[in-house]
């Protein structure tokens, strides 16, 4: 090892922890001679740096730290360990009354947290992972400082090492508790998901339609607006598709137009500013927002619903609520919240429709400091138009791959990730990613309609920047390490690429309003997770697929994993791809290549479209899998198929003949064979209702809002 004199890191934290942290820990290096403290997380040192060091175990935790670094750990991991034991640490050790490291007896005073013997009211799941983390950070510091180090500096490093445990971990029964407990729990929200994912697709993609004709009506008052040199603001409504049967009245606004006609809830300098269009409220600062009157039914004029989202406004949810709120409205708040379930991830700050990413769901600071002022609803359409769009593209992802979403925010405009096939005159698609665990990409199918939103993501970030090609930014999620270089990913907004709580909160205003409970009547929410649970069971457990297929379609190499995920509990085609050039990145014509090949090539292409579904049409749709057919080629109710609109007859068909197939094994006598005659019936019906929610969103995608003005009164 170089000699720390010579040689220090180039992070700034090793002046500012001279004489705080051990120094020659600091320039612990990796087999490539880099400092590995200069590779830590800037938020994993700063958590160091204002938690730990004012206790004796701060070395232990820094030398865990550049272990985990070293050994590849995303931040996540490194940040949860070292957050679990310095927090139980700091609870024992004042318990105890010990001060220093040495005095620590891991089998004494650990052992008696974990026997319950002291703080008696700590869950089994914090004994648990305090447990885990422990073993896990000391098994691996000591393997990798026995590996990597001479005999002489492994000495110096034995003083920072965790003590071993002579205890045998079986020996604690909350272990299995928590472990069940969580499994409890998991299962019965993955038991209130699986039936709703048709509907969950569904209902994103009907939504999906409104916002963009809210959108679509915006942009025409503002077009018409400017043409027309009309004064702000315009009243205006447009009627909603038969199957919504609502007329929306709306107003535009921009700033100055708002403060003007609010004047007696502004100072005077805000009203001058306004007047002469100065400051916030020049041309270039302007921005327009609509104002939600009313909704009213067609039919009868009596009032209707309006848009779905119209409850999150009134209750005052987006964004970071929590601030500077009176304890009444707070109180308030949380009971909201509480209903669909939100206080569980948080019981005082639940902020589940907050995206933390500036352009994405939060409206604009006008709009959420005036929103009070307004006789209707403020809305800010393009936050809302940004959050509907990537949480389609993620749900419709995540419920038809089982993606991770560390996968899903990886997929990026290359040649290396979006890829197309041309396999018997149709298309099929894949993109490719890193999978956790892996260090290399590998393949999942999408359908025709997953592409199709991809392409819808793609319209909306060349429109938000006004470029032809997807800008390059830095990736920031877990295990950024691996992609070091700016990419044009398209879960990205203003500069910067998402998050998972951009995900998240985008997916939950998308669905909000739809109820997911578990049969005990406890509300669930949505996480995406949860929705890639969902996706396995419905894999194994309704359509009966091996294992070892859904195993590989999760991208998951341990089948236990996979088993857990799957465990018993108690399916979209878009209409065109006219502009699939912009997303094309590799194309590949897989009859041409057939033609050129020699004869072996093509025996081993025949072979291969024996197993290999993803180059065959199959019954009633697309099917989406490379692996060997996981239904032994029973395609109906198959979860690796998505159902095409366009193969409708396939199946009503295939209705028809189990009608007939049913009738004459009856005559026959084989019972058996009467029952798969009607299951196949079944799995074709349940089919046909996914066609048909599939058919109406796509005949809405194709309306169009034909808006009318009001005079403003």
């Amino acid at each position: 090892m170089t000699d720390a004199t010579q040689l220090r890191p180039a992070t700034e934290w090793y002046d500012k922890w001279l004489g705080k942290m051990d120094t020659k820990l600091m320039c612990l290096q990796n087999s490539r001679s880099e400092f590995l403290i200069d590779k830590v997380d800037e938020r994993i040192l700063n958590y160091l740096n204002n938690n730990c060091l004012n206790f004796d175990w701060k070395n232990h935790l820094l030398l865990i730290t550049l272990i985990e670094i070293a050994q590849n750990k995303d931040f996540k991991t490194i940040q949860r360990t070292i957050g679990i034991l310095n927090t139980r640490f700091k609870d024992i050790f004042t318990n105890f009354n010990i001060t220093r490291f040495l005095d620590f007896d891991v089998n004494v005073h650990l052992y008696a947290y974990l026997k319950i013997e002291v703080f008696p009211n700590d869950s089994n799941s914090k004994r648990s992972t305090l447990l885990s983390s422990y073993t896990g950070a000391e098994y691996t510091t000591k393997k990798w400082i026995h590996n990597n180090l001479s005999f002489e500096e492994q000495e110096h490093y034995k003083q920072f090492l965790l003590q071993p445990t002579s205890f045998d971990s079986k020996d604690f029964s909350f272990r299995k508790l928590a472990e069940e407990q969580a499994q409890t729990i998991r299962k019965d929200e993955t038991d209130a998901i699986v039936p709703m994912l048709p509907t969950i697709r569904a209902e994103a993609n009907l939504r999906w339609n409104q916002i963009k004709r809210l959108r679509d009506a915006f942009h025409q008052q503002i077009e018409e607006s400017e043409t027309k040199s009309l004064s702000l603001p315009i009243e205006f409504y447009y009627d909603e598709p038969e199957r919504i049967g609502e007329r929306f009245h709306f107003r535009l606004w921009d700033k100055p137009s708002f403060v003007l006609h609010h004047q007696t809830c502004f100072s005077e300098i805000i009203i001058k500013q306004a007047t002469q269009k100065k400051v916030t409220y020049s041309d270039k600062n302007n921005a327009y927002f609509l104002e939600f009157i009313r909704a009213e039914s067609i039919e009868d004029e009596s009032e209707g619903e309006g848009l779905w989202f119209n409850e999150l406004i009134e209750s005052n949810v987006l964004g970071e609520w929590t601030r500077s709120r009176p304890i009444e409205e707070h109180e308030r708040i949380l009971e909201f919240l509480s209903l669909w379930g939100y206080e569980q991830e948080h019981p005082q700050k639940p902020l589940p429709f907050c995206s933390r990413h500036k352009g994405i769901l939060t409206p604009s600071t006008f709009v959420t400091l005036h929103k009070d002022k307004a006789q209707g609803l403020l809305i800010d359409v393009e936050p809302f138009y940004a959050a509907c769009t990537f949480g389609l593209l993620a749900i419709d992802i995540l419920t038809t791959t089982g993606a991770r979403i560390n996968e899903l925010l990886q997929i990026n405009n290359t040649k290396e990730c979006i890829l197309i096939k041309k396999v018997k005159e149709k298309l099929h698609f894949s993109f490719k990613v890193i999978p956790k665990g892996r260090n290399s990409l590998e393949e999942f199918y999408i359908s025709k309609q997953t592409m199709e939103h991809i392409q819808t993501v793609a319209r909306l970030l060349k429109e938000h920047y006004a470029v032809e090609k997807i800008p390059s930014n830095l990736y920031r999620y877990e295990r950024k390490h691996l992609f070091p270089k700016p990419m044009p990913y398209y879960f990205q907004y203003e500069g910067r690429t998402m998050k998972e709580t951009s995900i998240y909160s985008s997916i939950r205003f998308l669905l909000h309003g739809l109820i997911f409970e578990t049969q005990s009547g406890k509300p669930v929410t949505i996480k995406t997770h949860l929705l890639r649970h969902a996706f396995a069971t419905e894999a194994v457990q309704r359509q009966n697929m091996n294992i070892d297929i859904v195993a590989k379609m999760l991208h998951q190499r341990d089948l236990n994993v996979t088993a857990y995920y799957s465990e018993p509990t108690s399916s979209q085609i878009a209409e065109s791809v006219s502009e699939l050039h912009d997303v094309i990145s590799s194309y590949v014509d897989i009859d041409d290549a057939y033609l050129r090949s020699p004869k072996e090539l093509q025996q081993q292409f025949d072979e291969h479209t024996e197993k290999v579904g993803v180059y065959n049409k199959v019954l009633g749709g697309t099917c989406v899998t490379d692996f060997v057919c996981p239904t032994k080629m029973q395609c109906l109710g198959c979860k690796a198929k998505v159902p095409e609109p366009d193969q409708e007859d396939e199946l009503l068909e295939v209705i028809q003949l189990s009608k007939d197939m049913e009738k004459r094994f009856k005559q026959m006598g084989l019972e058996v064979e009467v029952r798969k005659a009607k299951e196949m019936a079944k799995q074709a019906k349940i089919e046909l209702k996914e066609i048909d929610l599939i058919k109406k969103y796509r005949e809405e995608r194709r309306y169009e809002p034909i808006t009318k003005g009001n005079p403003f009164r």
